[in-house]
């Protein structure tokens, strides 16, 4: 696969488990983050927490393969896999677990099962009829995606943004109570000016960060 090609799947996971920022993805556990793989892996990171966690303190990441025998993950799977594991104690090999953020990070296999529930059909169903997200036909054609978000501390937030043409992923530092449409029109077009680029410290699903919250 391409790196736009893992972009565009990165950004159909993205886009699909926003919803449960806002209500619990499992017990009382929330997506807190979802993050790109690092240096272009074509992997998924799904960060949980509990309803107000920030980067600091951050219960588990979940890192799931994009592909499967050149097949994309369907976002549906992501969200599955992720309540499959968080839904019960399980144990893991010194392999599958590192840590990132101070947080464990739990590598998933291919293997893992995933089932769609109706509820998550149901909201498809009814998101598309109220208000038309993109396809992934119509990510492939853009000329920059969405491809993760992190919640950071003192009420702000980390967008991570890919160009067309551009294997990198830029990191854009937003404040919440100040994100309105000036910061939205700024994300996609400030994110491509170089010269403002700060270097991304220990955060590993970036090369650079740009600060907009001044």
């Amino acid at each position: 696969m391409t790196p736009w090609e893992v972009a565009v799947a990165q950004a159909d996971v993205t886009g699909h488990v926003i919803l449960y920022t806002q209500a619990p993805i499992v017990k009382k556990m929330r997506v807190r983050g979802v993050l790109p793989g690092p240096g272009g892996t074509p992997a998924v990171r799904i960060a949980l927490g509990r309803r107000k966690a920030t980067v600091t303190d951050l219960l588990t990441i979940y890192e799931i393969p994009l592909f499967r025998q050149d097949e994309v993950l369907l976002p549906w799977e992501a969200v599955s896999r992720v309540r499959h594991e968080a839904g019960e104690v399980r144990f893991h090999s010194g392999g599958q677990v590192d840590h990132v953020f101070d947080a464990p990070l739990i590598r998933l296999s291919e293997e893992v099962p995933g089932e769609e529930v109706p509820e998550d059909r149901a909201y498809t169903l009814l998101t598309a009829l109220n208000c038309p997200v993109p396809g992934y036909e119509e990510r492939e054609k853009a000329e920059s995606l969405l491809v993760g978000f992190l919640y950071l501390s003192e009420g702000r937030m980390r967008l991570y943004v890919r160009h067309q043409g551009d294997p990198d992923v830029v990191a854009c530092d937003v404040r919440l109570a100040e994100a309105g449409p000036a910061v939205i029109a700024e994300v996609f077009s400030r994110s491509q000016e170089r010269e403002l680029f700060e270097e991304p410290e220990d955060d590993p699903h970036c090369t650079a960060v740009l600060d907009l919250t001044h």
